[in-house]
């Protein structure tokens, strides 16, 4: 190849990429929402005969996830004034600079096995019942685990309470008999219950009721059904086969898996995953965390609730085994760095050949 020839190449390979890097930066701008809600937590409930597993990959841009107790007590509410409410143990995050995700109460599970956590999809119009019996309360995940005991006390929580303006999720219900439901909002604006209908119920980030609404397909959800259902008799479903199952699942980048839980309703206990292939699973029984008083303070508020005589119970715990991912940022300024380091020696490489043949012509001029 000549030298004329290898200079037009270089000169276009760098004005290919300098028109194309531009391109992808944009469209990854305009597609953090929708990675967000394409890739965000996979929940399922799976029973046979006794044995009850809930589980959950917490799929998120933020770290510094805590667990927290809240033993049963008498709390004030906005609208109900004084009531007892169930002990429970709550998973989430805080101290991340942001009044939007700061101490909410993605997922957890309560004194009699009631579980939850939530998936993300495209908003929803809420066009509910004015007349309903209850107004909606603050911090209302929370308040669904201390009014209930049950997947069917649940629908009735939601049927009879009122809501306002939009929907941004599904949330996913299981409790100590198997029994589970995926609570959405259908295309009317109204509650829809999505229940499970044979040994597994499996949800992530498209709506059951209409599939149509967020990200289907999606191989997570084909995935961790497929694993499921190989699951035939009820010794082969343990926790070391949902961790499994879980980590199979499991999300790498911005949105990666920040924790990932099992909770065992029947058993009141419940894991955090870790390890390779998720093989080290931490156990927790929630009813000896509970009676751990000496280990709770008093808040002046929690969750939407105030004490009665002092604060809320709480104790709030670190979740400590968080995963370490290659994140968009990471990977785009791999790319950046390559394409500079590129784009310099291509530089390099016409500068040294255009040098070389003008000398060659000087050369013979003289």
């Amino acid at each position: 190849m000549s030298q004329r020839n290898l200079i037009r190449i270089s000169f276009l390979i760098l004005t290919i990429m300098f028109i194309f890097q531009p391109i992808t930066s944009i469209s990854s701008v305009e597609n953090t929402f929708d990675t967000h809600i394409s890739s965000s937590c996979t929940i399922f409930t799976a029973k046979i005969g006794d044995t009850v597993y809930f589980g959950n990959n917490e799929d998120y841009k933020y770290n510094n996830a805590y667990r927290w107790y809240i033993p049963a007590q008498n709390v004030t509410t906005q609208y109900f004034g004084v009531k007892e409410i169930y002990g429970a143990v709550f998973f989430g995050f805080d101290n991340n600079n942001d009044s939007n995700v700061d101490g909410w109460e993605q997922g957890g599970m309560n004194e009699h096995g009631l579980c939850y956590d939530g998936n993300g999809i495209p908003d929803i119009t809420l066009n509910l019942d004015p007349l309903a019996s209850y107004p909606y309360t603050p911090n209302a995940l929370a308040q669904v685990l201390w009014d209930c005991k049950n997947v069917t006390e649940v629908i009735d929580w939601y049927e009879n309470h009122k809501w306002s303006g939009s929907f941004g999720g599904q949330i996913h219900y299981a409790d100590s008999t198997g029994d589970a439901v995926v609570v959405g909002v259908n295309s009317a604006g109204q509650w829809v219950f999505t229940r499970i209908d044979s040994n597994v119920l499996v949800s992530t980030n498209f709506s059951l009721d209409n599939v149509t609404l967020g990200h289907y397909p999606c191989s997570r959800y084909d995935k961790a059904t497929q694993m499921l259902n190989e699951i035939t008799v009820e010794e082969d479903l343990t926790v070391s086969a949902c961790a499994n199952i879980l980590y199979e699942v499991h999300q790498e980048g911005t949105y990666a898996t920040k924790y990932s839980n099992i909770c065992d309703p029947v058993n009141l206990e419940f894991y955090f995953n870790s390890g390779e292939n998720f093989s080290v699973s931490e156990k927790f029984n929630l009813i000896d965390k509970l009676a751990e008083i000496e280990a709770f303070e008093e808040k002046e508020s929690f969750f939407g609730v105030t004490g009665t005589v002092g604060g809320v119970l709480v104790r709030a715990e670190k979740i400590d085994i968080q995963f370490e991912t290659v994140t968009e940022t990471d990977e785009t300024n791999g790319m950046t760095i390559f394409i500079t380091a590129l784009s310099l020696s291509l530089i390099v490489l016409m500068y040294s050949t255009i040098r070389r043949e003008k000398r060659r012509k000087i050369n013979q001029g003289k």
